[in-house]
């Protein structure tokens, strides 16, 4: 039954994109929405398990399961997509090629987290990534076409590296089978080489900085529907990374650095979430920050922290996008000093619940994820609660302006939706944690405070950002994506 979560949806993908030549156009929504909600009902009937396709032994075989840690990600899936597809089937109507490439999306992103092979592994993850090109390029203007470019380039890059580490792995072990791999792998140059290939493919995948420099231009130029799965889109790459740590053997020094990386990914993120006046880019950047948050759990040895981490920031960041990206459509600008919230209660009560929720203040879920992350931290804890001071600043930042201005009318769909994810990590929150830290209050107000001195200083006005050649910034993110890779290397 589990392997019904991608084979559903992919089957209306194909039965939407088949409605073009019938001439059947106006029947596209319904498909859509069987094929987005569908898997609900595979994923509530089957629970935890697994299984080999066509009844293979595993040797031979195609294993897929739901997991501990695989569920949480499969619910955030299923949660953010239910989301977006209800938005989308208004964002796009009278088209079709957008609900199939989503179907897509959703196909690769359900296929990811149920794979239990590196191979299909990696087919599932490109099923997500061309999908997403397509779309980050769907509006056709120059922004657009060039944001997907670059995201095309330097995630083949890191595709044809990730397949040569599995090629290596398969050399080693025989098996593409993760569990089997696990049971007959060594450590050998070959193998620690192989995971610093693979780890360092997946964190470019995942905006990882300093190899995050797509992110940004894709979500920023992205239409609406698709940066709202962009929470969820960046946790393929952490579960790969997540299984990867899981069955093979990582060092003690790799451990060490990839935390290294986390935390100055979290830092490099929040300064240039400040820093800027688009407000989809300090959104994007913001995402940069906090796949360092979850990045910790791997590096900590934590997977647990690091799954409720970004089980919390896929909702949160996907009902940031839907709120701002909303006001962003009916403004037509995504300049902070045009956008406002004034004059509409429930993006603005969204939008400043999702803002203290993504800084880990309690009762949200995402407390749940900072409390678990400190937790496996044996050093660098004042650095976490640090980084959580600037998202917070970063985020006064977003409030103040959002608070200014003239409001602007949001379509009704939009407001309802809006509120949902809200809902769900408040939710989600008093489930699984029902605590309140009173030291939160804190935080909040030192993120306040932090944010109003550097308004007075002028920093936060500045801005930030030069654009290059598109061909020349590719050529610079691959050389660093190279001597990124050397230094992974050397580590090892």
């Amino acid at each position: 039954m589990i392997p019904l979560l991608a084979a559903l949806p992919l089957s209306f993908a194909f039965a939407t994109a088949l409605l073009l030549p019938l001439h059947r156009k106006n029947l596209a929504k319904y498909l859509f929405l069987t094929g987005a909600f569908v898997p609900w009902g595979v994923f509530l009937l089957g629970g935890e398990g697994s299984e080999i396709v066509g009844g293979w032994t595993r040797m031979g075989g195609i294993e897929v399961a739901v997991g501990v840690y695989s569920r949480w990600f499969i619910l955030a899936e299923l949660l953010l997509f239910s989301i977006a597809a209800l938005y989308s089937v208004v964002y796009f109507r009278g088209k079709v090629k957008p609900f199939v490439l989503l179907l897509l999306i959703h196909t690769g992103l359900l296929g990811a987290f149920i794979s239990r092979d590196l191979f299909n592994y990696y087919i599932y993850m490109e099923v997500v990534s061309v999908s997403t090109f397509s779309l980050v390029a769907f509006p056709g203007s120059s922004e657009a076409k060039k944001a997907a470019y670059k995201y095309l380039m330097l995630s083949m890059i890191s595709s044809y590296f990730f397949v040569f580490a599995v090629g290596l792995l398969y050399l080693k072990t025989g098996y593409l089978n993760l569990y089997l791999m696990s049971q007959v792998v060594t450590q050998s140059k070959e193998v620690a080489a192989a995971i610093a290939i693979a780890f360092t493919s997946l964190l470019l995948k995942a905006g990882i900085f300093p190899l995050h420099s797509w992110l940004p231009d894709a979500n920023s130029a992205a239409p609406t529907p698709v940066v709202i799965l962009s929470g969820i889109t960046v946790n393929v790459p952490l579960y790969g990374m997540l299984l990867l740590s899981t069955y093979l053997p990582l060092s003690v020094q790799f451990k060490a650095a990839l935390t290294s990386i986390a935390f100055i990914s979290m830092f490099a993120g929040v300064g240039m979430a400040l820093l800027q006046r688009d407000a989809k880019r300090l959104l994007a950047y913001s995402t940069v920050s906090q796949m360092g948050y979850a990045l910790i759990g791997i590096g900590t040895g934590n997977p647990l922290g690091a799954v409720y981490y970004s089980f919390a920031h896929s909702i949160i960041k996907g009902g940031l996008f839907l709120s701002v990206g909303s006001l962003s459509d009916a403004r037509g600008s995504r300049r902070l000093d045009a956008l406002s919230y004034r004059g509409d209660v429930l993006i603005a009560v969204s939008v400043i619940a999702l803002s203290l929720a993504i800084g880990g203040v309690s009762p949200f879920v995402s407390a749940l994820g900072k409390a678990e992350i400190l937790q496996g931290l044996t050093w660098g804890r004042w650095l976490v609660y640090l980084a959580g001071v600037g998202t917070l600043a970063a985020f006064a930042k977003l409030n103040y302006w959002l608070s200014r201005g003239v409001g602007v009318r949001v379509g009704g769909v939009y407001r309802l939706l809006s509120i949902i994810p809200t809902l769900l990590v408040m939710g989600f929150g008093l489930y699984l944690y029902r605590a309140f830290q009173p030291f939160d209050a804190v935080t909040v107000g030192a993120g306040i405070l932090t944010f109003a001195l550097l308004r007075l200083s002028g920093l936060t006005d500045r801005g930030i950002g030069f654009e290059l050649p598109v061909g020349r910034d590719v050529s610079i993110n691959a050389a660093l994506y190279a001597l990124f890779l050397l230094l992974l290397l050397h580590v090892l």
